[in-house]
């Protein structure tokens, strides 16, 4: 056997061997990724099984509890009930939180230019909901705490706007968010026995806003706090309306997502459990507080 040849054989030995190990590594990544989606499988499942049981729980908690809150939110809201552990704490205080979320007819559409239309024309619904998905109470029983919360897409303002904006447009502007609130002023003020409490929006993360649209968002909270809630009870002489400045909470002073917050994937700005603690941590002394104020003069 010539040299050629024996270098040919020994080459094609090594391709085989080569192939078999590809072969063999593949088969075995192949059952790595078919565990690793039957394990997902189980912990969507368990997930699920999780959220429903929490769900039969408020609706058979609903008619033992003295104080009941509706939340309108989507993910960073269920982020800081579960993970932050906000529902518990508040159940601890004799509040039961009830979810509306994602999959509730009155919970789907949080943007700053569904609230208006939502508070205008299902304010039934949203006293009467009782548990996710879409249960409501029958009998009378109300919630006595509304709160509600934008999710992060409405941090993203992209400029000032035309004074004095449209409650019901989409384009996210101050002066369309300023006509939300103007508007949600006027359904609001009709309902003395309810507290309403609002979250601002959470700030998102440097990949998903300029810093100028990420100042604005800073610039309306802000304004919230310290022009219109004054305003609000000035005007209504209502102390009915309430606001929690999550934004603040979870922003740095470049007003994004504070750093030890984020979850350290691209484009999310979902806060991670730290930062949904410190969320439902500050929550609770301002509820605590809150509360306290609203019961003594309302009950």
């Amino acid at each position: 056997m010539n040299k050629l040849m024996i270098i040919i054989l020994a080459l094609s030995l090594l391709g085989n061997c080569i192939g078999l190990l590809i072969v063999y590594k593949y088969f075995n990544l192949k059952g790595y990724f078919s565990d690793s989606e039957v394990q997902l499988g189980e912990a969507n499942a368990a997930l699920k099984s999780l959220h429903k049981s929490v769900n039969d729980m408020t609706a058979r908690l609903d008619s033992q509890v003295s104080e009941r809150m509706i939340f309108l939110h989507h993910s960073v809201g269920e982020g800081i009930l579960t993970a932050g552990g906000l529902r518990s704490r508040i159940l601890e205080m004799g509040v039961l939180v009830k979810s509306a979320t994602y999959g509730d007819d009155i919970g789907q559409e949080t943007d700053m230019n569904h609230w208006a239309p939502k508070f205008e024309n299902h304010m039934s619904e949203i006293l009467s909901f009782k548990a996710h998905p879409n249960l409501y109470n029958t009998d009378g029983t109300t919630n006595d705490y509304v709160m509600f919360k934008s999710c992060f897409p409405n941090s993203d303002i992209i400029g000032e706007g035309t004074p004095p904006g449209d409650p019901v447009a989409p384009e996210k502007t101050i002066a369309n968010y300023k006509a939300t609130f103007y508007k949600l002023k006027d359904e609001i003020c009709k309902y003395p026995d309810k507290l309403f409490v609002y979250l601002t929006a959470p700030p998102l993360t440097p990949d998903l806003s300029t810093p100028e649209n990420a100042a604005r968002a800073r610039s309306f909270n802000n304004w919230l706090t310290n022009d219109f809630l004054p305003e609000y009870k000035k005007e209504t002489g209502l102390d009915n309306f309430v606001i929690f400045d999550l934004f603040d909470c979870l922003a740095g002073e470049d007003n994004y997502l504070k750093t030890e917050y984020r979850r350290g994937i691209a484009r999310d700005p979902h806060p991670n459990a730290l930062g949904s603690k410190e969320a439902a941590g500050q929550f609770i002394r301002f509820f605590t507080t809150v509360r306290g104020e609203w019961r003594n003069k309302h009950q």
